[in-house]
């Protein structure tokens, strides 16, 4: 009796991961959306949380590691972490485009030298920024630039990045309207060149540690830091779009 109960359940997940994956063949567009608007709506529901209950304990961070874990087990429900993108060096292509973003990433910042900070701080924003690259690439590169494959190359970075701008609303919980609009635009641009990125070298993992650099960075370097993050994301996303200019996947 205890294996059938088991077989029946394993068949019922079966059937659901079956039905999620044709309604993300048939409707890609639609699915992004629903993915999107499905972690705008939980991004500000652990943001409330944990600002209610918890906000002696960087509610803002917390919200992170929550849907850090949620990312996570959206690519085990899934069975998509290879599929996303988070493959080993050996699946790797074109390593050798990443000279040129970690020099826009890591090089342009520290030009004027390196803001000096306690070592506490900076651990925290070092484990904060690598949550926020694996959640948000793993989500917008990994998972949604996926599903929108079948649109085309051209479309999928587009929607893609257009979905990357929307989900930073939430941060309208920790900041003001007028810099997360700011944030919203640079996201846009910043997800075309971290898309072609993604797609060109066939694994995550560049820009999951490109997108936490260039967070971690920002807080380090002696340049101003909007006009800084403007060029940097504008540099990147003209890369990305040289990148792809008559590419097409094998």
């Amino acid at each position: 009796m205890q294996n059938q109960v088991n077989l029946s359940q394993s068949s019922s997940s079966s059937g659901a991961h079956i039905v999620i994956l044709s309604f993300f063949e048939n409707r890609p567009v639609l699915s992004t959306v629903i993915l999107s608007g499905t972690f705008i709506i939980l991004s500000g529901l652990f943001g409330l949380i944990a600002q209610s209950l918890l906000s002696q304990y960087q509610p803002e961070f917390i919200a992170l590691i929550a849907l850090s874990v949620l990312v996570a087990a959206a690519l085990s429900v899934l069975g998509w972490w290879k599929v996303a993108g988070f493959n080993p060096p050996t699946e790797w292509r074109d390593s050798r485009l990443m000279v040129i973003p970690f020099l826009i990433v890591l090089g342009l910042p520290f030009l004027l030298g390196v803001k000096t900070t306690d070592a506490g701080t900076l651990i925290y924003f070092a484990v904060a920024y690598a949550l926020t690259g694996f959640m948000e690439e793993g989500l917008m590169r990994g998972i949604v630039l996926r599903v929108l494959q079948p649109t085309g190359i051209t479309r999928s970075v587009v929607i893609s990045s257009l979905l990357f701008a929307l989900i930073h609303i939430g941060n309208l919980l920790y900041r003001n309207p007028a810099i997360v609009f700011a944030q919203m635009l640079g996201a846009f641009v910043h997800g075309i060149g971290l898309s072609a990125i993604r797609l060109r070298t066939n694994t995550i993992w560049f820009p999951v540690i490109l997108h936490a650099l260039h967070d971690l960075a920002l807080k380090y370097t002696n340049f101003p830091v909007i006009p800084l993050d403007v060029v940097q994301v504008t540099l990147l996303m003209i890369y990305g779009i040289y990148l792809l200019r008559g590419w097409k996947p094998k």
